[in-house]
């Protein structure tokens, strides 16, 4: 990922900024504030706001798969509403609640592939709605109903998108990689920036891919579906087909044309799959576990009346579960964000505005941070942190003076924790990550050459063992480049056996794609991935000749 440097922004960057997602996210908290506030209940229309961050996930998603994913949200937002009310006042209870709800919330956004915003607006509802009411003159029950409220507002405005375009998502999915292929094939492999093109077009493939499977097109007989998929195969092979000079195409990505018909995996087999030790879900939900209890029993330690917001903090920086670099980046630019945030809303208090100036000002925050997420950090901080206070602030009355000094204090604390979680909680944990997965890539290459050789392909089982080697992939690749960004030199020795198990993973699931009966010879292969991947389990990376002769055998 390249850092990105502060610029004037052109009018393409403003015209390529998510205006659409950032109008969904202003309006989810305008209907309910607004309504509120015209009603007298300026104060309860702030606290809608908790559960208005149901908005911000599935974009981009298609219709049926996005429905399901917002009610869940919605659902789960109001639960943590209500066990953090139920927490009001008690410091210790507020600790344990919080870790609980980072924990699961982190484990289940990596496991069952949420996206962004993933797990962070969970833990901050859980402690705003445990602050406002032991602070202010709001009982729990009305906490509870305010994000309610929000959350049965957010949902249809998160799906209005999908009224004028139904398979809007889909389309734009398809176009995007078409682009952005385009882009890499005219500029030419000895352009200066072809290294950058080509992993741009290669992350808009992933993502169309995604959004097929996902919307049901790669297996549907209707014209419009079978029209995308054509199209993405074409840019697909447009793209294998300009690979840089040297270079073979990413073994990852060609998978997913072996991929699209395979279905997708259940809840249950995701969450099946993030509990096989090690993976990512569970590391980052116990770097999570671990900044929450720290940060919060430091905050409690100091008698801040805000141990909430120092959790909350240390949750932010670790809950994605990004390399080291990337994360220590993230928490730079969250204390950078929060200090000019909390000049923002000084400059806020002292203009001393009426109910309806707030509605506007909390309306306009909320689009701005949606705008600025995915093009800076540290200034989508600089907003969140002045809008997070308003909504904290609702029901309160007094000098906001304290509450700066202590945010800060807390945000201090909340960055120190995790920037000390992060440079001494698995720094060793890269290669027996990989290794892990690099056996599971081999272990599912044996399964789904039994069904080969037993001529099973196309059964059930065997269209589950191709799933679980395709997801093997995709796991694999995310743990491969978060393991050489975090520990190169100790990563070096795997990184050939690594690409070369890749690419024996695609044979296996070219031959699956291929196979009309059972095949007789397959039985050797079978034994070998598999005695191979018990190898890498134990720690001996994968001879990639012996891997590339096992491949040129299925071949």
């Amino acid at each position: 990922m390249r850092e990105r440097t502060w610029r004037v922004p052109t009018r393409t960057d403003l015209r390529l900024l998510a205006w659409p997602t950032a109008l969904r996210a202003a309006a989810a908290i305008a209907i309910p504030l607004t309504t509120a506030t015209l009603l007298g209940h300026h104060d309860f229309g702030l606290m809608t706001s908790t559960g208005a961050f149901t908005v911000l996930y599935g974009a981009g998603r298609p219709a049926r798969n996005r429905v399901r994913l917002l009610l869940a949200v919605a659902a789960a937002l109001v639960v943590v509403s209500a066990l953090g009310a139920l927490t009001a006042g008690i410091g210790w209870a507020a600790i344990v609640l919080l870790t609980a709800v980072g924990a699961v919330a982190t484990f289940a956004c990596h496991a069952l592939r949420v996206g962004i915003p993933g797990a962070f607006f969970f833990i901050m509802v859980a402690g705003v709605a445990g602050f406002i009411p032991s602070h202010g003159n709001v009982s729990p029950q009305e906490m509870v109903l305010a994000t309610a409220v929000g959350a049965a507002c957010a949902v249809p405005v998160a799906l209005a998108d999908l009224l004028r375009r139904p398979t809007g998502p889909q389309d734009r999915a398809v176009a995007a990689a078409r682009s952005a292929v385009e882009k890499y094939v005219q500029a030419g492999t000895r352009d200066v920036a072809a290294a950058h093109l080509s992993h741009r077009a290669s992350d808009a493939l992933h993502r169309a891919w995604q959004v097929l499977w996902a919307a049901g097109d790669s297996t549907s007989s209707r014209p419009g579906a079978r029209a995308r998929v054509a199209q993405l195969r074409a840019a697909h092979r447009a793209y294998t087909s300009h690979a840089l000079p040297g270079v073979a195409p990413d073994p990852d990505l060609a998978a997913d044309l072996a991929e699209v018909p395979l279905g997708l995996p259940s809840l249950r087999d995701l969450l099946r799959r993030a509990l096989r030790y090690p993976t990512v879900a569970l590391s980052a939900a116990g770097r999570v576990s671990l900044g929450i209890v720290v940060a919060g029993l430091i905050a409690v330690t100091l008698s801040t009346a805000h141990a909430y917001w120092a959790m909350m903090v240390a949750a932010l920086v670790l809950h994605q579960g990004l390399d080291r670099r990337r994360s220590l980046v993230r928490a730079r630019h969250r204390l950078i964000g929060t200090v000019v945030g909390l000049g923002l809303f000084a400059f806020i208090s002292w203009l001393g505005l009426g109910p309806w100036a707030t509605v506007l000002l909390v309306i306009v925050l909320q689009g701005t941070v949606e705008l600025a997420v995915p093009r800076n950090y540290a200034v989508a901080v600089s907003f969140i942190t002045p809008l997070a206070l308003t909504i904290a602030t609702a029901g309160g009355t007094g000098d906001v003076r304290p509450v700066i000094a202590e945010r800060l204090l807390d945000t201090v604390i909340g960055v120190a924790v995790a920037v000390a979680v992060l440079l001494t909680v698995g720094r060793g944990s890269s290669v027996p990550m990989l290794r892990s997965y690099v056996a599971r890539v081999l272990t599912s290459c044996s399964d789904a050459l039994d069904h080969i050789g037993a001529g099973t392909v196309n059964r059930p089982e065997g269209r589950v063992a191709q799933r679980e080697l395709a997801l093997d992939m995709q796991d694999l690749a995310e743990v491969s480049a978060r393991a050489r960004s975090d520990d190169p030199v100790r990563v070096e020795p795997w990184v050939s056996s690594r690409e070369t198990t890749a690419w024996l993973a695609l044979t296996v699931l070219a031959r699956c794609a291929a196979a009309t009966g059972p095949a007789d010879g397959v039985g050797g292969a079978t034994w070998a991935a598999r005695s191979l991947g018990h190898a890498a389990g134990r720690g001996t990376p994968p001879d990639p000749l012996a891997l590339a002769n096992l491949r040129a055998v299925l071949r």
